[in-house]
């Protein structure tokens, strides 16, 4: 399971390394990019903050992994209020 999604209740902090990520979270691993993505898309749209997607040859921050979750959260609706 080569990707790593690493998430948290509050939002990253602006200058954290992922060395920083690693010590602080626990990871959630994945064997695609497409399923990491997914589970990061679910995590927003708990009102939860994707931090980090570490795997072979990539590494997405916070404003990346939104990027890349705007499509799966235009269909399944965005983040939700806290609840």
């Amino acid at each position: 399971m080569p990707y790593a999604l690493y998430y948290a209740t509050k939002p990253a902090p602006p200058e954290i390394t992922a060395h920083e990520v690693a010590a602080r979270l626990v990871p959630v691993h994945f064997s695609t990019i497409q399923d990491a993505i997914h589970a990061a898309a679910l995590v927003i749209r708990g009102g939860q903050h994707a931090w980090l997607i570490d795997g072979p040859g990539l590494r997405y921050r916070t404003a990346e992994i939104e990027e890349r979750c705007r499509p799966i959260l235009d269909v399944i609706g965005g983040r939700r209020s806290g609840g």
